[in-house]
């Protein structure tokens, strides 16, 4: 468990948020292209393998269990991820030590006046600049010469800020309609943002399981000169969603390191927010950030009757904003699952992208006059929790919300 300081992070979010804005999606490749390109220059003279991960789920599962088999085979890696759950620091992960407070403070102010000193006038996001200062981080002199550079997608892939660097090696984990607003509602528009990661003669690995998808991908690489390499499911049908972000994990793994042995995989740790189990007043509670349609669908076949794992006595759930029948499909997803064997809960939460108190009463009260009440709206989740004993808590639903689960567990130990 990462070690967590709620004073440290106020002040530290505080500090990038009044200087850089919110974390909102700002692209500008063209923008930011100067700020950037030092690091794409370093990669490519020190022969640094860089990896870029897209896709709308299992993206950042697939991004740490590549990262833990690199590590565990000795090689030095720098992974980013966004957003972060739970603490600013999990965001950075340099080698195989996570990153202190005082070290990151101390690179955060220092970006901020390299910036102020060097790109004056240069609007730069939220995102922007934390991913400035990672690369920072990573290309330390100072540090042990770093061989793999793991970059995950925040949003899209054509826009985002890691695309700045060319992929010796890019992957697709899924694609599915998750921030329609901005990358449309179509699979083939939802698609050509991600694919755009890849490059000619480059490896790109997908593992979809629409045969629509594959289609197109095909006919992208033709095009464009990409070494298509799709990872073949049949073998996976009886499989979860872990297990498949797992293989695409060691297939690249596999095309990076060639000489090297892979890693036991059951060795390979729970990552935040991705199945990962707390302790909290004789409870265990399991996070899993399943915030879109398809996230969802995944995330029940982990209880599905081939799987190992016993169902969840409550299922707490809050999700972001998002359109109601997107939400309408999850819950009926949920409940048609759990309903009968799991108590579902429910809840609000305090966020400036939580969905409102008032649409999460009506959608609870519109979907309880189907499904006959059982859905049930809580509106202090904190004291539902306080006073479960020995249960098993599925939390899931928006990021965000379990990130808020975990930071009121770490306020009351």
């Amino acid at each position: 468990m990462i070690d967590f300081n709620e004073e440290k992070e106020f002040r530290l979010l505080e500090f990038i948020q009044q200087n850089y804005g919110m974390e909102i999606f700002t692209p500008g490749l063209e923008r930011t292209r100067s700020l950037f390109e030092s690091y794409v220059k370093l990669a490519q003279i020190n022969k640094i393998k860089v990896t870029i991960i897209a896709g709308t789920n299992g993206k950042g599962q697939t991004a740490h269990t590549l990262s833990y088999l690199l590590e565990t085979a000795k090689l030095t890696t720098a992974l980013w991820t966004s957003p972060h759950i739970l603490s600013l620091r999990e965001r950075f992960r340099i080698g195989k030590e996570d990153i202190s407070y005082e070290e990151l403070e101390q690179e955060i102010y220092g970006t901020h006046y390299f910036l102020q000193k060097e790109h004056s006038g240069l609007l730069v996001s939220f995102y922007e600049f934390l991913f400035l200062v990672f690369l920072r981080l990573a290309f330390d002199s100072k540090k042990r010469a770093l061989e793999h550079l793991l970059l995950e997608v925040g949003l899209g892939g054509r826009l985002d800020a890691v695309n700045h660097f060319n992929a010796d090696c890019a992957c697709i984990t899924s694609i599915s309609r998750d921030h329609q607003t901005i990358l449309g509602t179509r699979y083939d528009r939802i698609l050509s943002e991600k694919i755009a990661v890849a490059r000619r003669g480059k490896a790109l690995f997908t593992q979809f399981r629409l045969q629509y998808l594959n289609d197109l991908t095909s006919i992208y690489c033709k095009e464009f000169g990409v070494d298509w390499r799709p990872l073949c499911l049949s073998n996976l049908a009886e499989a979860n969603y872990f297990s498949e972000n797992q293989k695409m994990a060691r297939e690249l793994f596999s095309f990076l390191e060639p000489e090297k042995q892979i890693p036991d995989l059951d060795s390979i740790p729970k990552f935040k927010g991705r199945r990962e189990e707390m302790t909290f007043r004789g409870n265990t509670l399991i996070f899993i950030g399943a915030h879109n349609i398809d996230g969802v669908r995944r995330m029940v076949e982990l209880f599905s009757p081939q799987s190992s794992s016993p169902l969840p006595t409550t299922v707490l759930l809050s999700f972001s904003k998002r359109p109601s029948n997107e939400l309408e499909v999850m819950l009926k997803t949920l409940v048609e699952f759990f309903g009968k064997e799991s108590k579902l809960l429910i809840t609000s939460f305090v966020h400036p992208k939580a969905l409102e108190l008032g649409e999460i009463v009506k959608l609870e009260n519109k979907f309880n006059k189907i499904n006959k009440g059982l859905l049930d709206f809580v509106t202090d989740w904190k004291s539902e929790l306080d006073s479960s004993k020995n249960q098993k808590i599925l939390v899931c639903g928006s990021y965000y919300f379990v990130g808020e689960v975990q930071r009121f567990i770490h306020q009351s130990l």
